[in-house]
């Protein structure tokens, strides 16, 4: 009787390690899948830095005028990235030489429209 219940005991310690490991077999690609969602984020972040940088280098040179803009960096920028990026920045007078900047960024992550929005003010300076 008592090693019945000695083995009885082992048969279930066994049988949880096993699901516990099955399991395990889930990690490796539910790590890729955030490692590869985190990689897109982190370039549409890039992407909206870059474009709020040229919108307000031309703000500082007195180059920008209010409007909308699409992608103002180099155009490899976009290309052959893992995911299609729409970028568009929105330019609106803000004073006698200030700027409001606005770019949106769009692309698509597991057939799951994803989109991120930055603001910036910038202005004009005079060089002397």
């Amino acid at each position: 009787m008592r090693s019945e219940g000695f083995l009885f005991l082992e048969a279930a310690i066994l049988g949880t390690i096993l699901v516990a490991m099955t399991g395990l077999f889930a990690l490796p690609r539910h790590a890729a899948e955030i490692r590869r969602m985190d990689s897109c984020r982190m370039t549409a972040i890039f992407l909206a830095e870059e474009e709020l940088d040229v919108l307000e280098r031309r703000a500082e040179d007195g180059s920008l005028s209010a409007g909308t803009y699409g992608w103002l960096g180099p155009a490899e920028d976009l290309s052959g990235r893992p995911a299609d990026y729409h970028v568009s920045g929105v330019v609106q007078k803000d004073g006698e030489r200030g700027f409001s900047l606005t770019v949106e960024l769009h692309w698509q992550e597991n057939g799951t429209s994803k989109e991120l929005r930055f603001e910036r003010w910038a202005a004009h300076h005079d060089r002397e």
